[in-house]
């Protein structure tokens, strides 16, 4: 095998981006909770979508939870609503409308 010596610089690169990878897909794959950030990249939306959807769709203590002034997704859940598959469709249907009925409260 034949290398030539121009080549040998774009070694430590390419190891560079081996660990990015590495941690790339250790962290995706392994963590539950996700900021708006990490959630936008893993669903590919804007954070601006996010929010959106947080608004408009996600119903807080399931698809996400306020601690310490952030906002945590649980990716489970969103995984789930994802793929059209809530846990209890009953339940979640309750706990949307008690959602909806609260947040217009709120804007009054």
């Amino acid at each position: 095998m034949d290398i030539k010596f121009e080549n040998l610089n774009k070694i430590e690169k390419i190891e560079k981006d081996i660990e990015a990878i590495k941690k790339a897909l250790t962290n995706s794959t392994q963590k539950r909770w996700l900021n708006v950030k990490e959630l936008s990249q893993y669903l590919g939306y804007s954070k601006d979508r996010i929010y959106k959807l947080k608004n408009e769709q996600f119903i807080e203590n399931i698809h996400y939870f306020k601690k310490a002034g952030k906002i945590l997704f649980d990716r489970v859940a969103i995984d789930d609503w994802v793929v059209g598959k809530e846990r209890d469709d009953t339940d979640q249907s309750q706990r949307q409308i008690v959602h909806n009925i609260l947040s217009s409260i709120k804007k009054i």
